[in-house]
């Protein structure tokens, strides 16, 4: 995913799309990623589009990290 950055700080992974300003940060709990701000939003289509493909982003960044199976 070219266009994603993806950065890791500390239990956090950072997932960005600088050219529409968009950054979602997934937290490592556990074995687990969340994501607590996506909850009290009401994303646009291009906003869902952009966590679908930040959510694939930290996952394969968590897992090749082994935070995650």
């Amino acid at each position: 995913m070219p266009d994603l950055s993806v950065a890791v700080d500390g239990q956090d992974i950072v997932v960005s799309k600088p050219s529409a300003g968009l950054s979602v940060t997934y937290r490592k709990r556990g074995r687990v990623l969340v994501a607590p701000e996506l909850w009290r939003t009401h994303p646009s289509a291009e906003q869902l589009n952009f966590y679908v493909r930040a959510w694939k982003a930290a996952c394969a960044k968590a897992r090749s990290l082994n935070w995650i199976d």
